[in-house]
């Protein structure tokens, strides 16, 4: 018997499918527009109307976000084990460059740019060098290097970072487990 209800439910669902719809972006949110899978167009808020046989609509958040970085264990210049994280806070103002033309998820895309640019810094600096520069907190020398590298990297995928910077900046003990095997 469910068999039969979830075949009639494809079929209603066929037919609304003919039917245009009307939907709410909301005023955090734009959208775009997928005509025949291929044309993306951006929505902006508002009431949106759109075919559903023959277009796709994927909201995105474009209203500023922070976005926490995962913990990572890295080793300064001069050797010294830190363990630390991140943050980057962020808009979108291109929404087709973010989850259309350019990108799939603007979230990975951004974590993974983020965490590739933090590597980088705190590979150039010693740790006192890092500590000093992390020491400002949010005017730092470090968080004002992080801001401007993502800056630079994120444009092109229609995201304008805001700030970044480091958190649970630590140094670190790395402890070695040796088998006897």
């Amino acid at each position: 018997m469910e068999s039969i209800f979830g075949w009639l439910g494809q079929i209603f669902d066929a037919i609304l499918s003919f039917i245009p719809r009307l939907v709410i972006v909301r005023a955090t949110n734009n959208a775009v527009k997928w005509r025949h899978g291929k044309k993306a167009i951006p929505v902006k808020p508002g009431l949106v109307w759109y075919w559903p046989l023959v277009t796709e609509l994927d909201h995105q958040v474009v209203a500023r976000q922070t976005l926490n970085l995962p913990n990572q264990n890295l080793t300064t210049a001069d050797d010294i084990p830190v363990a630390l994280s991140g943050f980057v806070v962020y808009t979108i103002h291109d929404v087709v460059l973010a989850v259309g033309e350019k990108n799939y998820d603007v979230d990975d895309t951004l974590s993974d740019l983020a965490q590739a640019a933090i590597v980088e810094e705190v590979l150039s600096l010693t740790y006192e060098e890092l500590r000093e520069g992390a020491a400002g907190g949010r005017d730092s020398e470090v968080n004002e290097s992080l801001t401007q590298n993502l800056a630079e990297q994120l444009l092109e995928f229609g995201v304008r970072v805001e700030r970044a910077g480091l958190m649970n900046f630590t140094k670190a003990r790395v402890y070695r487990i040796i088998s006897g095997e």
